[in-house]
């Protein structure tokens, strides 16, 4: 009974995924296809907790959904979002094109048969610890700690760099006269 309701869960929540990456494409506001992609990013990040992904799951939301598509939505209120007119194109529909041979690919690969994970030599302990966020987490801040700071401080001078350029005025400055 268990399985029945778990596959229609994952089920539902790739559906969902998918109608909000259409949300996307398809919403002519900037703010709209912003929320529609946070909406996408917490759908992959309940179908990375369904298949014991906890870690990126948290990633997942913490990062994308948290942080880089809220910092979109404050670029996109600063800059003034404004309603784009949909005319057909050949770009457009290439692109509706290239998103419906992916998921026939998708709907191909689920067919096919379930994959597995590849073990090969390792003991079962070894393989379920490699991807545990505790193991992430010392490699992560003992090997990596240099470019992980420096990826945040590139965040933080982005951020500020967009402040600075929405609040001043592209407007020359008058002297004043004595």
């Amino acid at each position: 009974m268990f399985e029945i309701t778990y596959e229609v869960v994952v089920f539902v929540l790739g559906i969902t995924a998918v109608l909000a990456a259409f949300g996307v494409i398809l919403c002519a506001s900037p703010i709209y296809c912003a929320l529609y992609l946070i909406g996408n990013m917490i759908c992959l990040a309940l179908l990375f907790l369904l298949f014991n992904a906890e870690f990126i799951a948290a990633v997942q939301i913490i990062v994308y959904a948290g942080a880089v598509m809220i910092l979109f939505l404050f670029i996109i209120a600063l800059l003034g979002g404004k309603k784009e007119i949909s005319e057909p194109s050949v770009q457009r529909s290439s692109a509706f094109t290239f998103v419906i041979l992916l998921f026939c690919e998708l709907l191909l690969a689920a067919a096919v048969k379930p994959t597995h994970p590849i073990t090969g030599d390792m003991a079962p302990d070894v393989v379920n610890a490699i991807g545990s966020a505790k193991a992430v987490g010392i490699e992560l801040f003992s090997r990596h700690l240099v470019p992980f700071e420096l990826a945040s401080i590139l965040l933080l001078i982005a951020t500020i760099g967009i402040i600075c350029l929405a609040k001043f005025s592209y407007l020359p400055a008058r002297r004043r006269l004595k």
